[in-house]
Order: C-alpha cells, then structure tokens, then sequence
C-alpha cells in the first residue's frame, strides 16, 4: 500500500474476519477501490495489532473512525511517518551514509511487486494489488526479471 492510503484507512475499511483478513483502500491514488489481503501467516503481527487497537477502544469504532490516529486524535501526518520510519531504520541499521534511512517505505511496494513476479505471478493480478490504473506502471517492475534472467542464461547456456 501506498503511505497515503495507509493514512487514510478508517476502520470500516477493516476486514478481521478469520481467514478473510484485508484492508478495503477506498482513498487509492488514482481512484480504484481495491482489497489488500493481509494473509495471518505473513504478517500475524499486524492482525495481533489491529485486533488489540480494535479492542483498546473500548467500543465498537464506527466504520468513518480513523485508524491510524495521533495523539491528539488527528490523522498521522506523512511527516510524522516518515520520522517513525528513519527511527526503524535507524534502529536496524539501515541507514546511508549521511545516517539517514537507506530505504523508502515505497521501496516495500517495488520489493512486493518484484517478487510477486519473480515467483511468477501474472503481471495483470500484481497490477491489481498495487492499484495501478494503467498495466504499462506495472510493467517496470519486468525489467529486473529480465536482467536475472539474462544473468541466469549467460551462466547456465553453453553458447552464452
């Protein structure tokens, strides 16, 4: 998901059902509605989260309730994303030179796409799950597969 419509999430967007797990993006980039499975297996910990947030409220949240809120109650701000991210980089030692994070929260998206790919996904299902209007956005991400693949000729053929 983009950081944007992380941000924009609300809690009716919030789909906790067992094995049907998913995040509903209704404020995309470009406009399309998608669903972004969010399978118990890979990611048990951001189930376990958005469980124990849904339960510290108290109450039912109402489906326009923001989930990701401030302290005071506000929407994140990217500003403050972006601060919590170069921490975690910090923190994990992915920084540049100059001590800032070495990779973008966007970055996540590339790897996602890329390896979905990879694995041999078709490239009309990884344009769904990015959310991209127009299948030639999705179609950048075949240019890594098509250096590996090269790679994997010129070590493999016997005429290469």
């Amino acid at each position: 998901m983009r950081v944007g419509e992380v941000l924009y999430l609300r809690w009716g967007d919030v789909i906790l059902d067992a094995g049907r797990e998913a995040l509903r993006v209704r404020e995309a980039k470009n406009g399309l509605e998608r669903t972004v499975i969010v399978g118990p297996t890979a990611t048990p910990r951001t189930l376990r989260g958005l469980r124990a947030a849904r339960r510290a409220l108290g109450r039912a949240p109402s489906d326009h309730d923001i989930l990701f809120r401030s302290n005071r109650g506000t929407r994140v701000s990217y500003e403050a994303i972006h601060y919590q991210w170069a921490k975690l980089c910090q923190a994990a030692g992915l920084v540049d030179t100059s001590g800032g994070p070495r990779y973008t929260p966007h970055q996540l998206r590339h790897s996602f796409a890329t390896h979905l790919l990879e694995r041999g996904a078709d490239l009309r299902s990884v344009q769904l799950m990015l959310g991209h209007a127009d299948i030639s956005t999705t179609q950048i991400y075949t240019h890594v597969i098509e250096e590996r693949l090269k790679e994997i000729y010129k070590a493999h053929h016997p005429r290469a």
